[in-house]
Order: C-alpha cells, then sequence, then structure tokens
C-alpha cells in the first residue's frame, strides 16, 4: 500500500525538486572556484551578509528535499534495498536536536568587525570581515548529488522509512519559519512538512 499524496502537494514538490535543483546549480556556478583556477586561488570568502543569506537558503532547500524524498518514497512504496557501501553525500536524516556549545567568536556575528588587540590577531578570526565558503560549497555540493543520483537517495530514504526511528522531526524546520518568507511560501512550506510527517509513519509494506 502507497501512501495517497495530497493533490495539492504534487505540483508542490514538482515545482520546488526543479526550483531548488535549478538554485543549487546557479550558486555552485556562481561561488565554486574554477576548474582552471591556479593552485594559489586561496579558498572563497564571502562577507558575512553574503554568507548568512546563504546558509539560511541552504537550509530551507536541505529541510525541502528531505521531506520531497519521504513523500515520493512513500507514494512509491518498498523498493529494492540500497547496494551496501553505497557513498552518498547528502545526509538524508533531519539533524538531532542536540545542544550545540559554540565558540565565543561565533556567538558574536559582530566580532570580526571589532578593533584588533595588539599583537597578532588568532588564526580563527578573520580581520577582513569574510568567512570562508567552504562549508556552504560542501553543502551545495551534497545537494547537487541528490539531484544527480536522485534514484540512490530515493532508495536510501525507503530503506530508512522502514526503520524504527524516522528520518524527520516532529517540529517545523527553523528554515521554514525564516521571517523572509512570503507567507504563501511558509504555508506551502508548513503543508509539506505535515504531509512528509505523516508519509514517514504510513505503512507502505
Amino acid at each position: 500500500m502507497s501512501f495517497p499524496v495530497p493533490h495539492r502537494t504534487q505540483p508542490l514538490i514538482r515545482h520546488w525538486w526543479d526550483t531548488v535543483q535549478n538554485a543549487v546549480a546557479g550558486l555552485l556556478a556562481r561561488y565554486a572556484p574554477a576548474e582552471d583556477a591556479g593552485d594559489d586561488a586561496g579558498p572563497l570568502r564571502l562577507p558575512r551578509a553574503e554568507a548568512s543569506a546563504m546558509r539560511t537558503a541552504i537550509g530551507i532547500f536541505e529541510a525541502l528535499v528531505r521531506r520531497m524524498l519521504v513523500v515520493m518514497c512513500a507514494e512509491y512504496g518498498p523498493m529494492a534495498p540500497l547496494a551496501e557501501g553505497t557513498k552518498l553525500l547528502f545526509r538524508i536524516d533531519e539533524c538531532p536536536p542536540v545542544p550545540v556549545i559554540r565558540r565565543l567568536p561565533a556567538a558574536d556575528p559582530d566580532f570580526a568587525f571589532r578593533a584588533l588587540p595588539a599583537g597578532v590577531p588568532p588564526a580563527d578570526r578573520p580581520a577582513d570581515g569574510l568567512v570562508s565558503a567552504a562549508p556552504l560549497l560542501k553543502r551545495l555540493a551534497a545537494l547537487a548529488d541528490v539531484f544527480e543520483h536522485g534514484d540512490l537517495y530515493l532508495l536510501a530514504m525507503s530503506a530508512r522509512l522502514r526503520a524504527p526511528l524516522k528520518p524527520l522531526l516532529a517540529p517545523q524546520p527553523k528554515a521554514f519559519t525564516d521571517p523572509a518568507l512570503r507567507p504563501e511560501q511558509a504555508g506551502n512550506m508548513q503543508h509539506l512538512h505535515d504531509v512528509a510527517l505523516q508519509a514517514q509513519t504510513c505503512d507502505t509494506s
């Protein structure tokens, strides 16, 4: 028995799948270092505000992709097991809600703009107000891997849905409550989240 996907959800998934795929490809084309760049071209660094905006967008993309995979897998029903040893770049499970202890500089968004103390600044404190784009590019590459090898991620998610501990957390992801989202967008994301929670508990055996 497969999960009956609501009519409202189907066009949302089709739209978001293509939209996120194109957005990820566009961001990688814009920010990923060119293949012909010299070895002396240092790691890409972005202004803090730009990196923060990209981080927010990626958080929304990741949450959307996880929920779309859950709904699609529940709709298809049981699938063949994923080949043992298959490597996936994108983590299909939601992060567990555990406390994270951050270093003091990371808790202060303006630390890079404060006057430097006398002497040599610490290596982890950029003096130019820029931050490394490497972690963001890594997350974008992982998302791109989903669209390049979608069949593998469907098989992996199908297996996860049969496990006792489900891949999605019950609370709506923080990314879906970002104030920059339009009310219609936020409402549609809440809808997808609710449907995905139903889908991951549906018995599709």
